[in-house]
């Protein structure tokens, strides 16, 4: 079993962290503390790329919950990369996460929703007169 690695990636106010190996009870809580220690207050946004994960059991999708509940607290957004067909698709859908946390099938398309994300949420400046 190939533990999980954590590669962390930074563009436009939004962290990027590459998964790859096996997220099990054995390790999620230490993904997710990972993840979640990477991001700064000035962060609008966390994408999570599943892409090169094998494997998450279900503490592995718990932590993606819990982590989208801290991002939330700070007004942060939580966004999954899981492209069509990879081995944490079904799973992911059945548990409903879709629902819950934003999901594109490519790092392309989440980085593109975390920017539109960040636009809206970003105060209005005072406007000239």
């Amino acid at each position: 079993m190939t533990l999980a690695d954590v590669r962390f990636e930074r563009e436009d106010g939004i962290v990027i962290a590459v998964l790859r190996g096996e997220v099990d009870m054995s390790n999620a809580t230490s993904v997710r503390q990972q993840i979640a220690g990477s991001v700064t207050p000035d962060d609008d946004a966390v994408v999570v790329d599943l892409s090169e994960l094998s494997f998450m059991d279900s503490a592995g999708l718990h932590a993606v919950m819990e982590l989208s509940t801290v991002l939330d607290e700070g007004r942060q957004k939580l966004l999954l990369c899981v492209p069509h067909g990879s081995p944490m698709q079904r799973a992911i859908e059945i548990i409903g996460l879709p629902r819950a946390v934003s999901v594109q099938s490519s790092r392309n398309e989440a980085m593109a929703a975390a920017r539109a994300s960040a636009m809206e949420s970003r105060p209005i400046g005072p406007t000239e007169s």
